[in-house]
């Protein structure tokens, strides 16, 4: 066979594909133009018809002929109705509807284009809008097929928000096939007209015209591959040099494209996974397109399982969240951030669905999914500064009138030391003494709550913690004195040091102390034991030095020991809700912590533990074991019994807290 024979007969069998690949194409549009139009056109008479309704009911409502019991049944005696339904299967000619009715909520036709069918049961039909969206073998197959009738529906006529029946408009297959017939002989006519076309140029022009598509094929494969474009031969002329030019700016502009999509993509993806939030893309056909890594903790999916599948198959259950994000990409509606659980008990969500638009184009809906506890927990951190900042600013201000009478008892204080002095009241230094100590230290707790929030500047130096203990004691005895209640110091020998700052933790160690005093002051009555004793000892081991206060108190309830060391919480008419909040922050301040031990009814016992001395002390005696629930021994304390031993001994279940 000759190659112009072999050219001409490929080249004829190409535009033969060709044609053909376009007459389908072609037709396939033509069909869903058809089809949309079809259902265009008969949901516009269908909403005509819905439009008419109200009308004719009030009209009949208003001629008596309205009946409650059967609200539609009137509608067969209007006539403007019925001309309505007649123009609706008349214009155009070539419409393919076949009938249009009204049919109430037990499906009887009320009212009908054909008004024999009146009183008879509409059959079911499927709706038209699955014709529609259909492939185009399936709706050659129901077009040329079977005679089949299908129907556009509304949803249900509401009347006082219940459904009284509803529109429904029937398409017939056989009008449709009538209606593309003419236009699909055409379409046969001009693709038969276009390939003897083709036959006969390619038998004309096969040598002269079609031999030089093997080099520009060949040059756009090398173009595509980034590959060199040969030049073209000169005796092909300057046109072809032309083209195989265009070709090689072509394949650059492919490889510049190329590498766009590629960084852009590996951009994308970086973000994506960054991301805390679970995002999940879908297109506007309803399938994922885009997911971070981090939905794999909400969906249990990676996120190469998630690209490329619908929203039924991402989200199958029936859950809340499941349901919601189905119905919305479907719908292509957003929804709200609100709070979900996809299984009962399981993690709680906050989820919100935003719909992407091009202008009026929906293009797609985008899923964000977050940690509801993790979002909670960050507003309440938000809220607790933004409490902190507010009662900064308060409190800033009360600063110049706290400061000012400090300042003025010191002055006045060292005057009276002066004048005691010349009178030969020297036993009053000590009592002035402590009062001016006091005075020091309240200035500067003052200072401490008027920053509360800002960092503090821990002035650390090494100190007896007993000794520390022990004036705390001597502040307090007074008032224990005046209440019955006697304060027993317990310490072992020689004295645990530990560097701190003394002001700082003299203020917690109060704080304790007189939150002690005050529980046993408000449990004198009841179950209070007849010898109230509040007791503070100071232990030390090889990690810890500890600081233990120990009321006969009745005790902190369990469910209110996670809450006692907030900011301004209290249980009392005039606490402040300050004093416990400090004393956890000076324990944080100095690396150490605060713990509580609670038995039920037997009083409270707070620990301060202090990160211990690194240097060796092979001097120092052994102390108090106390971590594990024993007794301080008799040996190694000030007093004769051991009154820690039973808080300790309750502290394992009894309910511990540590902040």
């Amino acid at each position: 066979m000759k190659l112009k024979t072999k050219l001409t007969i490929s080249i004829s069998l190409l535009v033969l594909v060709i044609v053909v690949t376009a007459s389908l194409l072609y037709l396939n549009g033509l069909l869903h133009e058809q089809m949309h139009d079809i259902y265009s056109h008969s949901d516009f008479i269908a909403h005509s018809v819905f439009q008419q309704v109200p009308g004719d009911l009030r009209k009949a409502a208003a001629d008596g002929q309205f009946d409650p019991q059967h609200p539609l049944a009137c509608l067969g005696q209007s006539r403007s109705l019925n001309d309505l339904l007649q123009s609706a299967i008349a214009y155009p000619a070539t419409s393919s509807v076949r009938d249009v009715a009204i049919v109430d909520a037990q499906g009887t036709i009320v009212a009908d284009s054909n008004p024999d069918l009146v009183g008879n049961s509409m059959p079911e039909r499927p709706e038209l809008e699955s014709l529609t969206l259909a492939n185009w073998r399936s709706q050659i197959s129901s077009i040329f097929g079977r005679e089949k009738v299908y129907q556009v529906s509304l949803p249900p006529l509401l009347l006082n928000g219940q459904p009284v029946g509803t529109i429904r408009v029937g398409v017939d297959t056989v009008l449709v096939r009538s209606a593309l017939a003419a236009r699909m002989r055409s379409i046969f006519f001009v693709a038969s007209l276009i390939v003897l076309f083709a036959v006969v140029l390619a038998v004309a022009f096969s040598d002269f015209v079609l031999s030089p598509l093997v080099v520009i094929s060949a040059q756009l494969d090398r173009a595509a591959r980034g590959e060199p474009v040969a030049e073209s031969p000169e005796a092909w002329g300057a046109e072809y040099g032309a083209v195989s030019s265009k070709i090689q700016q072509i394949g650059r502009q492919l490889q510049d494209a190329r590498h766009i999509y590629s960084t852009l993509q590996e951009n994308v993806t970086q973000v994506l996974e960054s991301l805390e939030e679970g995002v999940v893309m879908f297109g506007a056909e309803g399938r994922a397109i885009m997911a971070s890594a981090a939905a794999q903790g909400f969906l249990e999916m990676l996120p190469s399982e998630i690209v490329g599948r619908p929203v039924e198959e991402i989200f199958p259950s029936n859950s809340s969240l499941d349901r919601a994000v189905r119905l919305a990409v479907r719908q292509q509606v957003a929804l709200p951030g609100r709070e979900v659980e996809r299984r009962p008990g399981s993690q709680l969500l906050l989820m919100r669905l935003d719909v992407l638009r091009d202008r009026e184009r929906v293009i797609g809906s985008l899923l964000i999914l977050r940690d509801a506890e993790r979002v909670r927990r960050l507003e309440d951190e938000i809220e607790v500064a933004r409490r902190l900042s507010a009662i900064g600013r308060l409190t800033r201000g009360v600063a110049h009138e706290v400061k000012n009478p400090l300042n003025a008892m010191a002055i006045h204080l060292d005057l009276l030391r002066e004048k005691a002095r010349q009178r030969g009241g020297q036993e009053l230094d000590n009592h002035v003494e402590v009062i001016r100590r006091e005075i020091d230290r309240l200035d500067r707790v003052v200072k401490t709550f008027l920053d509360f929030t800002r960092p503090v500047e821990v002035q650390l130096r090494e100190t007896d913690l007993a000794e520390l203990a022990q004036s705390v004691v001597e502040l307090v005895q007074a008032d224990a004195q005046m209440h019955g209640i006697r304060l027993d110091l317990q310490f072992e020998e020689p004295h645990p040091t530990v560097w701190l700052d003394r002001d700082l933790v003299e203020q917690a160690i109060l704080n304790l102390v007189g939150n002690g005093l005050q529980a046993m002051e408000q449990h004198e009555g009841g179950d209070a034991p007849q010898e109230r004793t509040l007791t503070v000892a100071v232990t030390s081991n090889a990690d810890f030095v500890s600081l233990w206060v120990r009321d006969q108190g009745p005790g902190v309830p369990q469910e209110l020991r996670d809450k006692i060391f907030d900011l301004y919480f209290t249980t009392k008419a005039e606490g402040s809700g300050i004093g416990l909040a400090l004393t956890a922050r000076v324990m944080q301040l100095h690396n150490g912590s605060v713990d509580l031990i609670s038995p039920p009814g037997q009083g409270s016992t707070f620990i301060l533990r202090f990160p211990a001395r690194r240097q060796p002390r092979p001097e120092r005696a052994q102390g108090l074991a106390l971590a594990e629930g024993e007794a301080p021994s008799e040996s190694a304390t000030v007093a004769t019994q051991p009154p820690l031993q039973s808080a300790a001994g309750s502290g394992n279940g009894s309910g511990e807290v540590q902040l």
